[in-house]
């Protein structure tokens, strides 16, 4: 994790480190929960569907590549959910560190690019948006989301010292999120904080708790206006702010825009229930259609999005069922649900399918849902939170 952010070319750190664990952890003996099997089998229609429109399409060779990377997305889901299940308490704690860690570098590495206080090679490709070790803002800003949440789940659980290092953290997860100057990485973020602190809301118990919890979210929201203040009337980032902060640019509304790509990428679906093979979206309809549902399903065809929208819908009906009640990962998973959330309520509008970390995200949830299944079942009650 704690490389997952260097992915400036593939295969990245992060992708080798997990294609050889898979193989290892195995060997070691790591066993398959047996809670995972629905999941299992709606992902292996998923990949069996998108095999079926790489053998179908009109350049089976140009779908190799997207093909791979989308089953290694898949392989990455499974060894996450299999390790993060066998002992959640101390796999947990480790992940979180290792993509904090991550996230904090991505972060310093994104502002001193934006700033021009790195060499030309480090900065990325846009010079007008940070994006740290990413080749993409669109992927940099919404990495951060999760950890940023977090964070929030730190300070709402600190004192002291720690809690003045978590705010100093948050500071600068904003500043980050800030200059990738992504509008959808600023509705996931706003998104999945509204449902965090709502969900936090609703588990406290104490008038006293609940009092706590909203002056704690009132600092959280000024630090950020502060922050966010600071930026754009005091460095270079306030004119690209307010260019980023028009609802819908040309690109989205003109005529083969991302919107109209999207009303054809609709109507094609019905006429292709192959798909057009993974990676051939954007030469079938002109544009990628930005939008995770319609890319998936248009490019594996009618098995691969029914089966993929099925495991979400699976997915997120686990994670809510199992929000209440008093257990130690309860925390992580309002994390989780929260930012998976917001990073689905982001892929109406982008292509997410070949995000590392919305794999990540469906694989902690898988796994924080089946320790509470057992720790239910075994009458678990005092192990340390995992937060």
């Amino acid at each position: 994790m704690a490389v997952s952010s260097i992915v400036l070319f593939e295969p990245a750190p992060y992708d080798l480190l997990v294609l050889s664990s898979l193989g290892v952890m195995f060997l070691m003996g790591l066993r398959v929960p047996h809670e995972l099997h629905p999941a299992v089998f709606l992902l292996a229609l998923f990949v069996v569907g998108n095999v079926a429109a790489a053998a179908a399409s009109s350049n089976p060779a140009m779908t190799g590549r997207p093909l791979f990377i989308r089953t290694y997305m898949v392989l990455s889901w499974f060894l996450f959910a299999c390790v993060l299940t066998a002992k959640p308490g101390a796999m947990f704690r480790v992940l979180w560190q290792g993509y904090t860690f991550a996230a904090l570098l991505a972060v310093i590495w994104g502002n001193l690019g934006y700033f021009g206080l790195l060499p030309d090679a480090l900065r990325g490709p846009n010079v007008y948006r940070a994006s740290g070790p990413f080749k993409d803002a669109n992927v940099y800003a919404p990495f951060l989301v999760p950890v940023a949440l977090y964070t929030v789940a730190r300070i709402m659980n600190s004192r002291g010292p720690q809690l003045a290092f978590d705010i100093v953290k948050m500071i600068i997860l904003v500043s980050g999120l800030l200059l990738a100057f992504s509008r959808g990485a600023w509705l996931n973020f706003l998104f999945a904080f509204a449902i965090f602190m709502f969900l936090q809301f609703v588990s406290v118990r104490t008038l006293g708790d609940k009092v706590r919890l909203f002056l704690l979210a009132a600092i959280l929201a000024l630090t950020a206006v502060s922050v966010v203040t600071f930026m754009v009337t005091s460095t270079t980032a306030g004119q690209q702010f307010a260019a980023r902060t028009t609802l819908f640019q040309e690109y989205d509304t003109a005529r083969g825009g991302r919107f109209d790509t999207q009303a054809q990428a609709l109507r094609d679906i019905g006429a292709k229930p192959l798909g057009v093979g993974p990676g051939m979206s954007a030469s079938w309809l002109g544009l990628q259609p930005h939008n995770l549902y319609l890319h998936v399903t248009i490019e594996g065809g009618w098995i691969a999005g029914i089966s993929f929208v099925l495991f979400l819908i699976l997915s997120l009906a686990r994670g809510l069922s199992r929000m209440t009640g008093s257990w130690r990962g309860r925390t992580d998973l309002q994390v989780v649900v929260a930012a998976l959330a917001g990073t689905l309520l982001q892929s109406f509008f982008i292509d997410s399918t070949h995000w590392r970390h919305l794999w990540l995200l469906l694989a902690m949830l898988w796994a924080l849902t089946i320790a509470f299944d057992r720790e239910r079942e075994h009458g678990a009650r005092t192990a340390r939170p995992y937060v």
